[in-house]
């Protein structure tokens, strides 16, 4: 096998390995975001395939996720300045960002769950969009709060601040955070 060859195999490898690792995050950050299954499948080929032809650039990113997350981001704002069959996704625009508890079947009994899922979904509703995905980002996905910022074109002080804030409100709903971080996390996954 040439050495050619073996670089690409290499390069594929590394591709198949990172798609099998965050497809679902980054699956369940666009369906999150509103996007059509059909029309986020397609983005995350691309971003996939994007990277496939230019893998040399891995070596310069600090945090795959964060720049796989980036990557998904900026191509679904592309695909919307393009066509208008979805919400726009750029920050100058306010969309919605849902999140919704669906799984937590095996932490307990069915109407204790139902009446956990409602509390999330209620407090989940008293926040805005944007503190909505910050708490996703930050808490379900594990990013940085400059990562943060530069998702949401705020600077890192600014996203602490949006977290914080979201915080507070869950807070001031008396509903305590590690419960909720703990039942929203195990209801993503």
């Amino acid at each position: 096998m040439s050495r050619k060859c073996l670089k690409y195999k290499k390069e594929d490898d590394l591709c198949v390995w990172l798609y099998k690792t965050y497809v679902n995050e980054l699956f369940s950050y666009g369906t999150a975001l509103g996007v059509t299954r059909m029309v986020l499948q397609d983005a995350i080929q691309d971003v996939f395939l994007h990277f496939m032809e230019n893998g040399y650039l891995l070596n310069e990113v600090n945090n795959v996720k964060f720049y796989l997350f980036r990557s998904l981001k900026n191509r679904l704002i592309s695909l919307t300045r393009r066509s208008k069959s979805f919400e726009n996704l750029d920050e100058e625009f306010d969309y919605e960002f849902s999140l919704k508890v669906t799984g937590v079947d095996l932490m307990i009994e069915e109407e204790e769950r139902q009446r956990l899922i409602k509390r999330v979904d209620e407090l989940l509703a008293c926040l805005t969009n944007r503190q909505r995905e910050a708490i996703y980002l930050r808490y379900i996905q594990e990013l940085s709060y400059e990562e943060i910022g530069e998702l949401l074109a705020m600077t890192p002080k600014a996203s602490r601040k949006l977290v914080s804030r979201a915080l507070i409100r869950i807070r001031e709903n008396n509903f305590s955070l590690v419960l909720f971080l703990s039942i929203l996390k195990n209801a993503l996954f």
